[in-house]
């Protein structure tokens, strides 16, 4: 994968190299070769000079230049001087003051060649014949418009020189590019192998790993830890809710044994011809068969209403409702059960109604559940006061003066499946009471907070 990255990473400046040097190559001929970008009366006075005989007439024995050569010669700020076949100056025209008047052969060839020789500047020599009688003619253009240089040069020697050039200018470019880009590479490729080396870590379910962040990734490196840190709570989380799934289900096959063993055992009773059973036992028996039904529907109608309440499938019937009257009845419920008729619950309101929207039953469901938690796991001698009043929301509150509930209890009381340390054989319920009044409670925008103290008692505060 590093090697794929990088070889790739080297491939795409390789190619940039070549598509570089053919576009300077297209550059340069375009602005130092081709004539098109330049201004023609410029590109074109070598031949403007071996050409401008045709201006050249002879007048009364003499050389002379027509009004429109001095006019094209004007149009390019140039002079001219024709001399004669000594090489003496017999017509002039616009002549800087250090042009000589006589011109020896090796002058003519040397002024021809350089630039700047005479005044700045640059010079062309031509030949114009009239009447079998040869005309020599000088032309000097401005230097700054136009200049000569001599290169000189062994023709074997150039073309090597300029192979060698192109293949450095080509070659040395790769070069450079590559070992940069192998460096450069090597820094950006690595990060990138260590973070999908991490994400493959991740996926196998491997947690511990810690980058450092820093460098160009260093907020991929801070997600990454992030990630990896979410992952890791959420791994925690999933074992221990599949340990207490686990255990629920080992808890709800145990409490769904008993009954059912009691149900079996009293039918076969029953149903036993060859034992004779009063009236008063059959109904006793039945009563208990009936009990122990009621017992197994609760716990498989708690498991039930979680999912459709985790699944948001329950349909919710809000109408206006009077909270006052709902806390009441389920006190007057519970004190009226023979088992709790003995408890001390007080109920205190601020207000005789408290009236919103609300689904009755499934808020009923809810607060019985609290109610009844700080029931059975207490002893009888446990004080509840439940206390309902109202501010910006309304509060409703259960507080008890019993055992307290452990920091572990209270991390997971609102777990599915969880059953507390504190519960004894006397409370063998569903597990789900406590989620299921929270998930009533949050449907209804509600929150539930709890505090607690061991040996001191429990508060649970419910905001509507």
């Amino acid at each position: 994968m590093k090697w794929k990255i990088l070889l790739r990473f080297l491939l795409i400046l390789v190619l940039s190299v070549i598509i570089v040097f053919h576009i300077n190559i297209f550059v340069i001929y375009e602005l130092f070769i081709s004539d098109d970008h330049w201004d023609e009366k410029w590109t074109q006075l070598p031949n403007f000079s071996l050409d401008f005989y045709q201006y050249i007439i002879e007048e009364d024995g003499k050389p002379t230049v027509t009004k429109d050569g001095l006019e094209e010669l004007n149009h390019r700020n140039a002079w001219i001087q024709i001399l004669d076949e000594e090489g003496y100056e017999v017509y002039h025209w616009n002549k800087p003051k250090d042009a000589l008047t006589h011109y020896a052969p090796s002058q003519m060839v040397y002024y021809n060649i350089y630039t700047g020789v005479i005044d700045n500047y640059t010079t062309f020599a031509g030949t114009a014949e009239i009447n079998d009688y040869k005309w020599s003619y000088i032309i000097g253009f401005p230097m700054d418009k136009i200049a000569k240089y001599v290169y000189h040069y062994s023709i074997e020697k150039l073309k090597s020189n300029i192979f060698a050039a192109a293949i450095g200018l080509f070659l040395i470019p790769i070069v450079v590019l590559i070992v940069m880009g192998y460096i450069f590479g090597r820094n950006l490729t690595n990060p990138v192998i260590h973070i999908i080396q991490g994400i493959r870590q991740l996926s196998k379910g491997e947690y511990d790993k810690n980058y450092i962040e820093k460098g160009l990734y260093k907020e991929v490196y801070a997600t990454l830890n992030d990630l990896s840190d979410t992952l890791k709570i959420n791994e925690i989380e999933r074992q221990t809710t599949e340990k207490m799934r686990e255990e629920w289900i080992h808890n709800l096959s145990h409490d769904l044994k008993t009954p059912l063993a009691s149900i079996k055992g009293y039918g076969e009773l029953i149903t036993d011809e060859e034992y004779v059973l009063t009236e008063e036992e059959i109904k006793k028996y039945s009563n208990i068969i009936k009990e122990k039904a009621y017992y197994m529907e609760e716990l498989l109608e708690d498991l039930k209403l979680t999912q459709i309440l985790k699944n948001g499938l329950i349909p919710i019937v809000r109408n206006k409702e009077d909270i006052i009257e709902v806390l009441r009845d389920i006190t007057i419920d519970i004190l009226n059960n023979p088992n709790y008729e003995n408890r001390k619950i007080q109920f205190n309101a601020t207000e005789e109604r408290i009236v919103f929207t609300f689904d009755k039953s499934l808020i009923q469901r809810a607060f019985t559940n609290l109610i009844y938690n700080a029931i059975v796991h207490n002893n009888e001698s446990t004080e509840i006061i439940i206390s309902v009043y109202k501010k910006d929301k309304v509060y409703v509150e259960i507080e008890d003066n019993g055992k307290g509930i452990s920091k572990e209890d209270l991390d997971n009381l609102f777990e599915r499946y969880y059953r507390g340390t504190n519960t004894g054989e006397s409370h063998k319920g569903s597990g789900l009471g406590m989620a299921i009044a929270k998930q009533i409670i949050e449907i209804h925008g509600g929150t539930i907070d709890v505090k607690s103290t061991i040996g001191v008692g429990t508060k649970i505060i419910v905001i509507l």
